[in-house]
């Protein structure tokens, strides 16, 4: 039985799309869902085999992991889900109280150094939970992801929104990538030919899910809510591949912030 990982984010969907409309099918597999902070420590820590991660965590990990190829949670210039929340200009911002989202370990550190290195700022970092206690009450900046992200836009409680993947962007001519799909290398020695298979079902189902966003949206889009307009927009935005153009990104970031990393990949 191979344990993986899935974030409970619509940003996900497609890639497992055709194993829950069920035209894709993969024996001895269990998939465990949460957010990306919580599959990050599942798999690090040997409770999952294979799982979605994010680009820090293997980073910073990378010796214990094997990325699968041609799979990621990327995006050029706007993500429209990884957004920077103020009610003052960015460089308004030093010394001030900052909240960020215990659910990301990329965006978060994304965020730290674009504050210091391009607009000079270094608040007061605080952390918060929706699943623990929800937001901050009247914060005066906050960083959120995903389907929290998208949830909160639309209140337009915040006048300056910053877009995380657009900043990335503007400062690289990059895409950014935020998450990849990693194997334990143990996993790997012990179930090789079920990771393999596991891979080959995933770009199956990927591949599925990029041809069905019209339906995605229609069954996905007032869970959070967006009309399907929105959804629509939202997913074409993404980017669920892994090229050149994304591990030069990678490489970029890790130089950055100063975590040098070696990318391998699973033999398939």
């Amino acid at each position: 039985m191979l344990r993986v990982g899935k974030i409970e984010y619509l940003n996900t969907v497609p890639v497992y799309y055709g194993f829950i409309k069920g035209v894709v099918k993969c024996k001895e597999v269990e998939f465990v869902e949460d957010v990306p902070s919580e599959l990050n420590r599942l798999l690090r820590e040997g409770f999952l085999d294979v799982s979605v991660v994010s680009s820090y965590e293997y980073i910073t990990n990378w010796d214990k992991y094997l990325v699968l190829p041609d799979l990621s949670i990327s995006a050029y210039r706007k993500v429209k889900s990884v957004l920077f929340f103020s009610k003052v200009p960015i460089h308004q911002l030093h010394r001030k109280d900052v909240w960020i989202t215990r659910s990301s370990m990329t965006s978060r550190e994304l965020l730290k150094y674009l504050l210091k290195n391009v607009y000079g700022v270094e608040p007061n970092f605080y952390y918060y939970s929706m699943k623990e206690g929800g937001l901050p009450k009247n914060p005066k900046a906050l960083l959120a992801i995903g389907d929290d992200a998208l949830k909160l836009l639309p209140k337009r409680t915040f006048p300056f929104v910053y877009d995380l993947a657009e900043e990335w962007f503007n400062l690289t001519g990059l895409p950014f990538v935020f998450a990849v799909w990693a194997v334990r290398r143990d996993s790997y020695e012990k179930k090789r030919e079920k990771v393999r298979e596991l891979y080959r079902k995933l770009i199956e189902s990927r591949d599925f899910g990029e041809r069905s966003f019209d339906e995605i949206c229609s069954a996905y889009s007032k869970k959070i809510p967006l009309n399907e307009k929105s959804c629509r927009n939202y997913l074409n935005c993404l980017n669920f591949h892994l090229g050149e153009e994304e591990e030069s990104s990678l490489k970029t970031f890790s130089e950055k912030i100063g975590k040098p990393f070696k990318l391998y990949y699973l033999e398939i």
